[in-house]
């Protein structure tokens, strides 16, 4: 798709379920005084993320948190701070859905919804997961594009689709 190569981009892509722990495990977050004792893995031979455990120092998730309910979303929050690195800097961030105030976004003359962190909300999620003080969490709404109707997806909408650009970063 990009005329990129193995020699050229050596990062292979890993496909997995997230809630498969062959694909990746929870562990508790690594710290400083407790680092991974497993060597950084060679890339090219990932066929899931445990092996990545520990030695992320970014994550990037876009438009993604907000395809599961609130349980998954933890589950998930969970599983990734076992990746990332306890070196200062080192982060998790990203896009996706979200409301003011944390709950349901269900648009008005549509039979979708979706499980929405708010600001607030999704820091609490984080700190309680890394440990108040051990993380910095930055959380931001913004009004998607498309007006309230979301392009004309939802005639007659009256809550706005908001996104939260949002970053975790180890202290």
């Amino acid at each position: 798709m990009f005329k990129s190569t193995p020699k050229s981009f050596p990062v292979p892509f890993v496909q997995g379920d997230i809630f498969d722990t062959n694909f990746l495990e929870s562990t508790k977050p690594f710290t400083v005084q407790s680092p991974s004792t497993k060597p950084v893995p060679a890339l090219n031979t990932l066929t899931s993320l445990n092996p990545l455990r520990g030695h992320l120092s970014a994550c990037f998730c876009g438009a993604f948190f907000h395809l599961f309910g609130e349980d998954g979303q933890k589950q998930i929050a969970e599983a990734l701070t076992g990746l990332l690195s306890p070196e200062p800097g080192s982060m998790i961030f990203g896009v996706h859905g979200s409301r003011a105030v944390k709950g349901f976004w269900h648009p008005t003359g549509s039979e979708r919804y979706m499980f929405c962190h708010s600001p607030e909300s999704w820091k609490d999620l984080w700190e309680g997961l890394f440990g108040k003080g051990n993380v910095e969490v930055k959380a931001q709404l913004r009004k998607e594009i498309g007006g309230d109707d979301l392009f004309g997806t939802y005639p007659g909408n009256k809550e706005p689709y908001h996104v939260m650009e949002w970053s975790v970063s180890r202290i």
